[in-house]
């Protein structure tokens, strides 16, 4: 880092001496069912291996003011074929609401046997979640 970066850093903490640590996430064991019931009170990133189509996502504990986030990594199993169906979303215990995607292309997962998705959950104020994935790391 340069001088002038480390005094920059000085200057926005009092000149206070700036300790950079080690950064990990929690990942969540989130169990398969036609449910996936996501408790961000248990961290903001969480696994799933895909045994049922899921037409339900529940998260529960999800702040209401601010902004949060969850990542899910999602994998197929052995048969493929699941899908993830994003218009039965409940946050807080509120009413099923759709999940909002780039240009409403909703979300299709990878079905191959094995194929690992990332899957995106952003929250403004616990309001609908927006989506965004990254798919098929086969």
């Amino acid at each position: 880092m340069s001088e002038l970066n480390v005094n920059k850093i000085k200057e926005y903490t009092g000149g206070n001496a700036v300790e950079f640590q080690g950064y990990k996430e929690t990942d969540v064991a989130i169990t398969s069912g036609t449910t996936l019931a996501i408790d961000l009170a248990n961290g903001n990133t969480g696994s799933v291996t895909l045994g049922h189509s899921v037409t339900d996502i529940d998260f529960t504990n999800v702040p209401t003011d601010g902004t949060s986030s969850f990542t899910l990594k999602v994998t197929q199993d052995g048969t493929g074929s699941r899908t993830m169906a994003i218009n039965a979303i409940t946050v807080n215990g509120g009413g099923d609401v759709t999940g909002l995607t780039p240009g409403a292309a909703g979300l299709t997962l990878s079905t191959g046997a094995a194929d690992i998705d990332l899957v995106s959950f952003l929250f403004f104020d616990a309001s609908t979640p927006l989506i965004n994935s990254l798919l098929d790391f086969s």
